[in-house]
């Protein structure tokens, strides 16, 4: 407890730009001496909000301990999780990284039924979501432009194969997990490129010769669902595994204009399922080979049912239509049915061998996805701006690990790591002006704009057809060694290097071609494609563009004894730079972004390993770091690179167990700072009477990142009541409170003026998330030996009904779609033989 300091050392002034937002668009100089008076009187409260909080939590920490530490309970532990984090079994309070671990029961309990639900009990972890796939940020360093060939700054593992589809991982539950782990700070050594903010890995159960499984069905308000694991031997030596899930959660938004798109009553559904098999074999003690496939289908409506954001400024679409979209329940008014469908599978093939003084591991994997995207970005009845999108991708990729074994003060682990991967679309169809056609062709010209044609619209009507493909090729290649000394039983320092070598590859045949009408009739077709806008540009150097990086970590560890360990470490991390591939005539490409981060951490067992206490304080120095922003023109994401920005902050986790029928953990974390140094490139939008637009010569520099609350804090309780015929009665509860925060970049723009008249000088911000607190219960009944279970449980029972699952900036508008709010149900399951 020694470790944590005084008040003023953990507890450094946070310059506050939120206050901004109190201040609206008023002119820039006014914003600014206002905000800086604010900033002034704020400091010092803010100051002493955070700190008083940060001590509670530790004191009342110190409280627990003392008075609850008797003799006469279990000594099981507080947290005896064994993780990866470091490619090796350790336990977790000896891994000098921040990490949050969780086992299935845990992930029950807390009413985690998906990886977007780990924001609620992971410190300094959001996951918002896009069109089509989930966004992570981890102590504030994420990306909202998730687009083909543009992976996220989380890399995301399931049994050693890195995810390159986010798509279907992050959207569908945990059919078979064995164990998840949030890796926070940069992981650039052992896990490499796209690791800026941190990792998530998934483990899975692996087969046992011994039959058995388990069965689970679910009935809620809102969802039902079903899923199972079987597991049994094939042979002494041979384990086979087949898991499978069904999830399907029901429409909740009402669709207010279904006689024009037919998608129902309601919309924002999402329904999936997926199966993976396993066989394991352990051919002698000494070697396994383990060969796995999955295969998962879905779609969901939720993310792309978007609607303007309450008091924001009318779309094009509202004034086209004259009807009211604005209206603050969860609507829809799209022309189009809105829809998101994904299908996946791969295989992989894991072989585990010691050799001698050394482990070789080696992990040979394949993927294939497809998904798909039918989005009106006006959020309208009126025919404004809609499209279409097919995408495709695939992925091979290789891993060895050589890792030491012995128990020696020397440890080591040499690697490499390939991946070839190819992503793009099939097809982006954009639709302007025009209606949704009764059969939708895609790379198909519209008869509707050939009759707008015919009566007599031009090449100025404003009306188009876009039709274009784009595909990027990325081939990686990194190497890796890390290793350890013990200089005596109480101090290690551990170095680690990692060289990664890679080239981002544009089709030559990537191809758009804009039809608008004629006046006749017919169109004029303006080709464009990647190839020929490179050659005209002098800055395109071609369409490949490689990117390498040294990345290094250093770490001193020391035990002040066998269950308190303090920390300090230096880690590099790098995201590869990016083709935005989503239009054509961008050729050049994003820069890579490097993290140097600099951490401090505690990590304690106290009281006969009843209690836990780790704390974690970070520093960042954020350069070149890419910022997703959406071209005005063709309504499409891009990245830019920002120059540079600062990141620090604190977290803390605690966890109470004095025996095996009560449990009590928390989590905090707090931003000390999360600003932009230097970025006045910005891109972003001012409100003007219909929709939104960008004005030059923005500056963001001194603004807050997005996804960055000042406080957000997680409360979680168990307790087991024992029944006298071996069953038991098992009581959870999660509480979660996460701060105000923003999704999107915002920063300050001078006075200008367009064709539509002059603008003053203002702060250009998209809506703010208000703070939400968030309520889970649950009560089980365990029969004897889990013969069978029954689970009766609420989610979000505090029903919050202003809570943005995403926020979408188009030139129309804001706009978001807001989550369920309170959901219920049952669950029963069963589990037998080897699974009990």
């Amino acid at each position: 407890m020694h470790g944590i300091g005084p008040a003023d050392t953990i507890c450094p002034d946070r310059v506050e730009q939120r206050a901004s937002h109190d201040f609206g668009l008023r002119g820039l100089a006014s914003t600014n001496g206002g905000r800086r008076k604010w900033e002034d009187a704020m400091r010092f409260s803010y100051k002493l909000a955070t700190c008083s909080l940060a001590i509670a939590v530790s004191t009342v920490s110190t409280v627990a301990m003392a008075q609850t530490a008797d003799d006469g309970a279990d000594s099981s532990g507080a947290n005896e999780i064994v993780v990866t984090a470091q490619k090796r079994d350790e336990r977790l309070q000896d891994v000098p990284i921040a990490v949050t671990a969780f086992t299935p029961d845990q992930l029950q309990q807390s009413g985690i039924s998906d990886v977007l639900e780990l924001a609620a009990v992971t410190p300094s972890l959001l996951i918002t979501e896009g069109s089509s796939a989930a966004q992570p940020y981890i102590r504030g360093v994420g990306g909202r432009n998730i687009t083909p060939g543009n992976e996220a700054t989380t890399a995301v593992y399931v049994d050693g194969v890195y995810q390159t589809d986010k798509t279907g991982i992050l959207l569908q539950g945990f059919p078979d997990v064995q164990s998840v782990q949030v890796l926070r700070g940069p992981q650039g050594t052992l896990f490499g490129r796209n690791a800026t903010s941190g990792a998530i890995l998934v483990t899975t159960l692996k087969p046992d010769t011994e039959f058995g499984g388990m069965l689970e069905g679910t009935y809620g308000t809102d969802e039902e669902g079903a899923r199972g694991f079987l597991t049994g031997g094939l042979s002494e030596t041979m384990a086979v595994s087949v898991s499978g899930f069904y999830r399907n959660e029901r429409p909740y938004i009402r669709n207010r204009t279904q006689a024009l798109n037919g998608a129902g009553k309601y919309v924002g559904g999402d329904q999936s399922f997926g199966f993976r098999g396993s066989l394991l074999w352990e051919a002698t003690p000494d070697f396994t080979a383990t060969l796995s496939g999955y295969y998962s289908k879905g779609e969901t409506n939720a993310v792309v049912a978007l609607q303007p954001i309450l008091g924001e400024t009318t779309t094009t679409g509202q004034v086209a239509s004259g009807i009211d979209i604005s209206r603050p329940e969860r609507s829809y008014y799209g022309e189009i049915d809105p829809e998101v469908r994904f299908q996946g599978y791969g295989a992989s093939l894991t072989l585990d061998a010691d050799v001698g003084a050394v482990n070789i591991k080696s992990i040979s994997a394949y993927s294939h996805s497809t998904s798909g995207v039918e989005y009106d970005l006006d959020g309208s009845p009126a025919p404004v701006f809609w499209f279409d999108t097919a995408l495709k991708g695939r992925s091979y990729q290789q891993e060895i690990d050589i890792t030491s074994k012995n128990d020696g003060p020397f440890q080591w682990i040499l690697g490499g790591f390939y991946l070839n991967y190819r992503d793009g679309y099939a097809g982006l169809d954009q639709y302007v002006g025009l209606p949704v056609p009764a059969t939708l062709r895609p790379h198909t010209i519209p008869q509707a704009l050939l009759d707008r044609s015919a009566a007599g619209a031009g090449p100025t009507s404003g009306l188009a057809y876009i039709d274009q493909s784009a595909f990027v090729t990325v081939k990686s290649l990194g190497v890796f060694g890390e290793a350890s000394y013990e200089f005596s039983d109480a101090a290690k320092l551990t170095l680690g290097l990692r060289y990664t070598d890679e080239k981002h590859v544009l089709d030559k045949d990537n191809a758009g071609t804009t039809y608008v009408p004629d006046g006749t009739g017919g169109v004029i077709a303006i080709a464009s494609n990647s190839a020929a806008i490179c050659a005209a540009n002098p800055a395109c150097k071609g369409l490949s563009a490689p990117f390498s990086e040294l990345t290094y970590r250093a770490v001193f560890d020391y035990k002040f004894s066998d269950d308190v360990m303090g920390y300090l470490s230096y880690n590099r991390g790098f995201k590869s730079g990016v083709y935005n591939i989503s239009s054509i005539p961008n050729v050049i490409p994003t820069q890579p972004e490097t993290i140097d981060a600099f951490e401090a951490g505690l990590k304690t067992s106290l009281f006969d390993r009843k209690v836990t206490f780790n704390a974690a304080a970070y520093y960042y120095k954020y350069d070149n770091l890419q910022v997703p922003v959406v071209d005005p023109v063709t309504n499409t994401q891009q990245s830019i690179n920002a120059a540079k920005a600062t990141i620090s902050g604190l977290e803390i986790e605690a966890a109470y167990r004095p025996n095996d029928r009560f449990s009590l953990s928390a989590g905090f974390a707090t931003f000390f700072k999360s600003e932009y140094d230097s970025f006045n490139n910005c891109a972003i939008y001012r409100r003007r009477a219909s929709g939104l637009a960008v004005p030059p010569n923005a500056d963001c520099s001194g603004f807050d990142l997005p996804a960055t609350p000042d406080v957000t804090f997680s409360l979680q309780a168990n307790y087991d009541i024992p029944l006298a015929n071996g069953g038991k009665f098992e009581l959870s509860g999660l509480f979660s409170y996460v701060d105000e925060f923003d999704h999107a970049t915002y920063g300050a723009y001078p006075a200008g003026g367009t064709g539509a008249g002059a603008y003053p000088a203002g702060i250009g911000r998209a809506p703010v998330q208000k703070a939400t607190e968030t309520l889970n219960l649950s009560a089980t009944f365990h029969a004897p030996d889990d013969a069978f279970y029954v689970s009766v449980w609420g989610k979000d029972l505090f029903n919050q009904n202003d809570v943005f699952r995403n926020v979408s900036t188009t030139s129309f508008g804001y706009y978001s779609v807001l989550s369920r709010g309170t959901t219920a149900g049952v669950t029963i399951g069963t589990k037998f033989g080897s699974q009990r």
